[in-house]
């Protein structure tokens, strides 16, 4: 990421070096253009979603996912992004 600017990232939050946690901390502490982060988990309590939204994430899928619910946030983000006065 620090090479290229990204929109939107799927953050998975289990992943085996950084999890998806730790790694939107460290992309919400560059000073880059920021993306809009979807987490994406097969943890699906109301609390995982509030854990992931509160370390930076901008909305919260888990999985088995509807192409529906992905398609709408990512909607959602390209509003955000085109219209960043919207944030």
């Amino acid at each position: 990421m620090e090479e290229n600017n990204y929109d939107v990232v799927l953050m998975d939050i289990q992943m085996p070096e950084i999890d998806g946690l730790e790694a939107t901390a460290a992309i919400r502490a560059r000073t880059w253009p920021q993306p809009f982060i979807i987490a994406m988990t097969a943890n699906a309590m109301p609390e995982d979603k509030d854990i992931c939204l509160r370390a930076g994430m901008d909305e919260y899928l888990s999985k088995p996912m509807k192409l529906e619910d992905l398609v709408a946030l990512l909607k959602k983000a390209e509003s955000l992004i085109l219209n960043p006065l919207l944030k």
